[in-house]
């Protein structure tokens, strides 16, 4: 039986030189007999000659496990192991907390200054037979920087107002609460004036208050200033 060789393409060559069949360079094929068994590193099912691992198809070119390569015979290199790890997935960032927006809650906030405001049918010294002496008494305590005293009912946004008093000027006059703690009262111009302990005050000119003044506007409405000191508070929701 006539010798054949191997080429790397697979093919049984009658020459050993030059592929009879595809015409590819044989270097260094080894000569096998057409029809013999089949050596362990050319036939398919064969194990590798280099570690031993089978080689699972006659067309397999290189080894699992060792790269030998069954066409050319040349010896390969070991894959490593880390190298056949499967790559894990990449992890997905974790998302970031949610902060839950802080809970508003009561602030105590001092409010020094508070407003008496009731009915005074002899406010100026005479009887008045109109005054709504029944009405009751009104308490107002002096949240911001300033408060406006003014009529009741009108479009006028005021901090006090006065029910029942035509002679109230819608702004009859303004409190201002100074950073020292202080008071003063300032009136912008109203059409009847205002009075402090009696005494008509200047339009636009500040009049310092006090514990226990007396504000007087309109025809019969009194207005007391208390000082509530420095261990007065209250509970705000801010």
């Amino acid at each position: 039986m006539s010798a054949k060789v191997t080429c790397p393409q697979n093919h049984e060559s009658e020459t050993a030189d030059f592929c009879s069949v595809c015409g590819v360079e044989i270097v260094g094929a080894a000569a096998t007999t057409q029809g013999a068994a089949a050596t362990t590193s050319t036939v398919g099912g064969t194990n590798c000659p280099d570690c031993g691992t089978p080689r699972e198809s006659d067309r397999q070119v290189f080894c699992e496990v060792c790269r030998y390569n069954f066409q050319t015979r040349a010896a390969g290199v070991p894959v490593p192991k880390s190298a056949a790890a499967p790559t894990p997935a990449p992890t997905a960032p974790s998302a970031a907390p949610v902060v839950a927006p802080p809970t508003q809650s009561p602030v105590r906030v001092a409010a020094r200054w508070k407003l008496e405001v009731c009915v005074d049918a002899n406010l100026y010294g005479t009887p008045n037979g109109d005054a709504p002496v029944n009405q009751p008494t009104q308490s107002f305590t002096l949240f911001n920087a300033e408060s406006m005293i003014g009529r009741a009912g009108t479009e006028v946004r005021v901090q006090v107002p006065i029910h029942g008093d035509a002679g109230v000027s819608r702004r009859q006059t303004l409190l201002v609460w100074r950073p020292d703690n202080s008071l003063v009262l300032r009136d912008p111009g109203s059409a009847n004036g205002t009075q402090v302990n009696g005494v008509e005050v200047v339009a636009g000119v500040d009049t310092p208050l006090k514990n226990g003044d007396v504000i007087a506007v309109g025809a019969w409405t009194r207005i007391t200033v208390i000082d509530a000191g420095d261990d007065y508070w209250a509970d705000l929701e801010i």
